[in-house]
């Protein structure tokens, strides 16, 4: 799998179906409040998508870092339950970021110039079927 700039875009390490996802949202240990508020705000969101500035300043004006951070360790508890390894990013590390989320393929950035995460389809399924919508 190459780890080109452009190779990460709708690339879904895991490959999880709503039924995974309904298994994994029902896991508090992964899950937590915090997981919960993170996912709900891009949720609410056009597209279901948001930049982690603007999901930080919804969580209380908490730092982009810090929801870097939030999102990393839930993909780190996801991989673990599934005994699995994340893929290698640019620099030769594990690359996390990208199990909840998605960039936009129309649309890399917004007006601001912030990255835009985009949920996974098969996760919004599995929040509209928690949801009811």
């Amino acid at each position: 799998m190459s780890d080109s700039t452009s190779s990460w875009r709708n690339q879904d390490p895991l490959e999880l179906n709503e039924r995974d996802w309904l298994m994994l949202l029902n896991d508090q240990n992964i899950f937590d409040k915090t997981a919960w508020r993170m996912i709900n705000f891009v949720y609410d969101q056009l597209n279901c998508q948001s930049s982690a500035t603007e999901i930080g300043e919804a969580l209380g004006g908490v730092s982009q870092q810090q929801v870097t951070a939030w999102n990393r360790k839930i993909s780190k508890k996801i991989y673990t339950k599934l005994n699995k390894e994340p893929p290698n990013n640019s620099r030769g590390g594990q690359r996390y970021w990208n199990v909840l989320f998605d960039g936009d393929d129309q649309q890399e950035t917004d007006e601001s110039g912030f990255f835009i995460w985009r949920l996974r389809p098969d996760l919004v399924s599995a929040l509209r079927k928690l949801d009811n919508r």
